[in-house]
Order: structure tokens, then C-alpha cells, then sequence
């Protein structure tokens, strides 16, 4: 018979031996990832964008729900203009086949600024100790060249209280088993990825960062070469001191630099020699209080900056810098009708300041500031259980409602378990 010592300790010991080796094998890699969105193109962002996206978030009640849920599924989508459209997907399903062992289900995908490639990931955790775990990770494709593969290190269990470091190889196979045509990475993307959140007390913190460090691939017959680096991070720090009572910050910013050049020479401007620089970085500070038994508050200030640094390598007259600046100021009033309908209303004022700067003189300079102020409401359906709802909102523009009152509407859903 096993000793049940020695088998737990067992246990512990090929966490930690895959624990270093995952480690330390990941330092003496040079190169990270990317997320499929290799093309280079202009910015269509209108004045008022950075307001309608803060009306189209899921609120901060609807956050806090989903991060302390174990799992779930949520979408919100919302006009950004008369051809673009804002959207947020977010699915995470986990199943536990025993107590050491669970399948889990990720996607996570974000369109504001560019078109974004969907991607998903299937991740198998096993956790032999109670405070570590290790999993394996990927994206299976029917192509092969596209599929990803990857592992974690997790310590603390989610969703809080927990640290946990991500390295995910994509295309992997891409050059073995590419016989589409010549083209190859030199290096690899790959991701490397760290997370965590903690509950001290009334305190709670997320954060996350991810770095995408230079890769490279080539296509010999067009003559061309795409290379991609960047980053992203994320933190959020919230005191809790009452029911649905809450004072805190958010904070997200990227750095994401793209470059296609070929040497084939066209007879216009070509979208295989263009240069870019994505530049992003948005800070919310909120403070949510219940009003009364059916009503809530919550007041907020938020600051957005948006830049693409756009480079026509063959056609220099096209170059410019283009960067939209956003502070707002909002409130949102929460009031249930019924134990499970509510009516939400938004109010978001805020200075904004729209430049796109040319770099040759022969171009005349675009920049327009001002003043945009829009409304909304919306209606809320839950299930008697709580962990599901359905909003329907519209959106109405105040700073100019004679001529353009209609500013677009909104549909979410989150299902949380």
C-alpha cells in the first residue's frame, strides 16, 4: 500500500522539478508572439468613440460578477460610426473531470481600433497540490501550420489569490509543414503571458502583462517581409467597504509595432510597405454607492489616448501621426423596476481632441477639439438566478441633438456559473 505521505510529497516534487524546468527553460528564449492581426491600415475613429465605448462596457457591477464567477460567457457590441462596429467576446468554460484534473475553454477578443483575428484556447490543468498547478495549452487548427501549443504554471487557484505564468508557441508547425508555398518565421511568435488576482481584506487587485517580442516572416516569391513587436498590460485596484460599494481604478495601455516591406515596385502606394506604431492608454477612476433598496450610483472620470504612427514606405507624401485624446467625465443611475428587470441611465460629458498630422507640407493638417456629451438608456432582463442578463440600450447625442440625436445602441449578454 501507498503511503499517503510519500505519494503527496511525490507529487509536490514533479511540480517543482516542472516548475523550474518550464522556468528557467523559458529564459533562455529570445523571441514571444503575436495575435494574428498582421496587416497595417489606416484609423477611422470618430470624436465621440471613447465615449461610446465606455457606454457600451459592461458596467462595473457586471464585472465584478464576472471575475468572481467561476465561469461564463458574455458579448457586447455597439455601433462605433456608420461602418464600424465596437464588440467584446469573452468566453471561459471550465469542466473538472476530477480533483486534480479540469478542461477549460478560453476565448477573448476586443474590436475598436482593428479587425482581429477570432482565436480560442483549450487548456488541460492538473493540479496534483492544492496551491500549484500546471497545464498544457493550444489552439488545434485543420491546418497545421496555424496550430498553437503552449503551457502554464499556476500558484494559487483561480479565480483569486493566484499567480500564473503563460509561454504559447503559435504556428509552431509552420515552417515543417508548409507546403502552400516558400514563406517561413525566422524567428517563431510565441506568447508569454502573467497574470494574477488577490483578495486581501476588502481589497481586490488584477493585473496582467503580456510581451510580444520580435518575430519575422518571410515570403521569398512577393519579396516580403512582415516583422510585429509589442506589448500590453492591465491593473485594476478596487476597495470594497459596503455592499455593491466600491472606490477604485483600471488601468490598460499597448505598445504594438508592425512593419510589411517589400521590394517589388508598384505603380500605387502598396499595403506591403507600410510601417506602423499602435500607441493606447485608458484610465478609469469610479466610485459606485446604493442610493437606496432600488436605486444605485456610480461616478466616474476616464482618460483615453489613442495614437497610430503610419509610415508609407514607398509614398512618403502619406505618412502622418494620427492620435484622438478623450477625458470624460460620467454617471450611471441603476434603478430595479422588479426583482428581475431594472432601467439604467447614462450620462457621459467629455473634451475631446482629434489630430491627424502629415508629415509633408504639401498636405494640409487635420485637428478638430471639442465638446461631446451623449445619453443613454437602457433595459436589463435577469433570470430569477441571477447569473444571467440581457441589456438593450440606445444612445442619443446631446452636444449637437438637432442635427444627429440618434447615436447608435447596444445589445449585451453574461451568463455567469
Amino acid at each position: 500500500m501507498v503511503n499517503p505521505k510519500l505519494y503527496q510529497l511525490s507529487k509536490i516534487s514533479l511540480l517543482c522539478m516542472l516548475l523550474f524546468s518550464f522556468i528557467f527553460g523559458a529564459l533562455s528564449l529570445k523571441v514571444l508572439a503575436f495575435d494574428d492581426a498582421a496587416e497595417i491600415n489606416h484609423s477611422y475613429l470618430n470624436q465621440e468613440n471613447f465615449l461610446d465605448l465606455k457606454s457600451y462596457q459592461f458596467n462595473k457591477l457586471r464585472e465584478e460578477e464576472w471575475y468572481e464567477s467561476a465561469g461564463g460567457w458574455r458579448l457586447t457590441g455597439g455601433s462605433l460610426g456608420l461602418d464600424l462596429l465596437y464588440s467584446q467576446l469573452e468566453v471561459r468554460l471550465p469542466h473538472s473531470l476530477s480533483e486534480e484534473t479540469t478542461v477549460i475553454f478560453l476565448a477573448k477578443q476586443q474590436e475598436f481600433y482593428e479587425i482581429k483575428p477570432f482565436r480560442y484556447q483549450v487548456e488541460v490543468e492538473w493540479r496534483p497540490y492544492n496551491l500549484a498547478a500546471v497545464s498544457l495549452l493550444g489552439m488545434p487548427e485543420y491546418d497545421k501550420r496555424k496550430a498553437d501549443q503552449g503551457a502554464s504554471v499556476t500558484l494559487g487557484k483561480r479565480p483569486w489569490n493566484y499567480l500564473r505564468f503563460q509561454k504559447l508557441f503559435q504556428d509552431l508547425y509552420y515552417n515543417e509543414k508548409n507546403f502552400y508555398d516558400d514563406s517561413y518565421y525566422s524567428p517563431h511568435p510565441m506568447e508569454n503571458y502573467l497574470e494574477g488576482a488577490f483578495r486581501i481584506n476588502k481589497w481586490r487587485t488584477r493585473f496582467s502583462h503580456l510581451i510580444d517580442k520580435p518575430f519575422k516572416q518571410v515570403f521569398p516569391k512577393q519579396e516580403l517581409n512582415v516583422t510585429y513587436k509589442g506589448q500590453e498590460s492591465s491593473a485594476v485596484l478596487d476597495y470594497h467597504y459596503g455592499k455593491q460599494s466600491l472606490a477604485g481604478f483600471s488601468w490598460r495601455s499597448f505598445d504594438i509595432r508592425k512593419r510589411r516591406k517589400t521590394t517589388i515596385v508598384a505603380e500605387a502606394a502598396s499595403t506591403d510597405n507600410r510601417d506602423q506604431q499602435l500607441l493606447y492608454s485608458s484610465t478609469d477612476l469610479y466610485w459606485l454607492h446604493p442610493l437606496s433598496e432600488r436605486l444605485h450610483g456610480t461616478l466616474g472620470l476616464r482618460e483615453d489616448r489613442f495614437q497610430n504612427i503610419f509610415r508609407q514606405l514607398d509614398l512618403a507624401l502619406n505618412n502622418y501621426n494620427f492620435h484622438l485624446w478623450t477625458a470624460q467625465l460620467y454617471g450611471i443611475l441603476r434603478h430595479q423596476t422588479e426583482p428581475d428587470r431594472f432601467w439604467e441611465y447614462g450620462f457621459y460629458a467629455g473634451d475631446t481632441d482629434k489630430v491627424t498630422d502629415y508629415l509633408s507640407t504639401k498636405k494640409q493638417d487635420k485637428s478638430r477639439r471639442k465638446t461631446e456629451v451623449k445619453v443613454r438608456v437602457s433595459y436589463e432582463l435577469q433570470d430569477l438566478s441571477r447569473r444571467s442578463a440581457l441589456m438593450l440600450t440606445t444612445s442619443w447625442n446631446i452636444d449637437d441633438f438637432l442635427n444627429d440625436f440618434w447615436d447608435g445602441g447596444n445589445i449585451s449578454y453574461q451568463q455567469t456559473f
